[in-house]
């Protein structure tokens, strides 16, 4: 591997790909299939948009190919466990180009470009500082760095709800300073998206005509069951709020 020459900053989103999102669980019952696919998919564009609109050049890291824009480069992952892919994919983003790098998930969609745009002012040109973006659930949606972070990924327990109290331990043992953005809601499970739905989304131009779309169809499917003039019930869909999301 040559020397990286690139110095403007990366921003990596880290994914299964739309397809593979909804695969690994299910936020919407399943006639409602193809707006979750939108769901994932528009949380993948705004990431990208978002550092884009921060002059970053972008990549996505995903098992499997996904549909991008030119001026994206996909990259596949290397490791068994979610651990392993992510410090690959970290490792390998510093190995290409010389500049900051922030790894964001694609299941957050509160991400802005000012979120961006605030890791990058707070990380500045400190080698020693990293930046971090909290999600209330444990874990995290954003990682700046200039370094790769191997040893330190490496200790993290991935996945759990004290990831990000490891990751941090982790990184202020090794001497590194953090500065943490505002927390940020990721979608891991069905209460998660109706949480957001119900109290984030109307606030995003972006998110405003989508949200309200799933709330007005998830309203009628919750209706109570209509008795038919036969003496039968009309079945609709509950929401089950099941444990913490399997890993990624």
């Amino acid at each position: 591997m040559g020397n990286p020459t690139v110095r403007e900053p990366s921003l990596l989103v880290f994914t299964l790909s739309p397809a593979g999102e909804c695969a690994r669980r299910r936020l919407l019952p399943a006639r409602l299939a193809s707006l979750e696919r939108s769901l994932h998919r528009r949380n993948l564009d705004a990431a990208l948009e978002a550092g884009r609109a921060n002059s970053c050049r972008l990549e996505v890291s995903s098992p499997a190919p996904l549909e991008a824009s030119s001026d994206v480069r996909r990259v596949g992952q290397r490791g068994r466990s979610f651990g392993d892919r992510f410090r690959a994919a970290v490792r390998d983003a510093h190995g290409r180009a010389a500049g900051p790098l922030l790894v964001v998930g694609s299941d957050v969609p509160g991400l802005t470009r000012g979120h961006v745009a605030q890791a990058l002012a707070r990380l500045g040109d400190d080698r020693d500082r990293v930046v971090v973006g909290p999600s209330p659930d444990g874990g995290f949606y954003l990682l700046a760095t200039h370094r790769s972070l191997d040893a330190e990924l490496a200790r993290v327990r991935w996945c759990a709800s004290n990831t990000l109290r490891t990751l941090l331990a982790a990184l202020r043992a090794a001497g590194l300073e953090v500065s943490l953005l505002e927390p940020l809601r990721d979608l891991d499970r069905t209460r998660d998206l109706i949480r957001w739905l119900a109290v984030d989304s109307a606030g995003s131009p972006l998110w405003r005509g989508w949200a309200a779309l799933v709330r007005r169809l998830l309203a009628g499917l919750a209706r109570p069951p209509a008795p038919r003039t036969v003496g039968c019930a009309v079945a609709v869909w509950a929401f089950a709020f099941a444990g913490r999301a399997p890993p990624r």
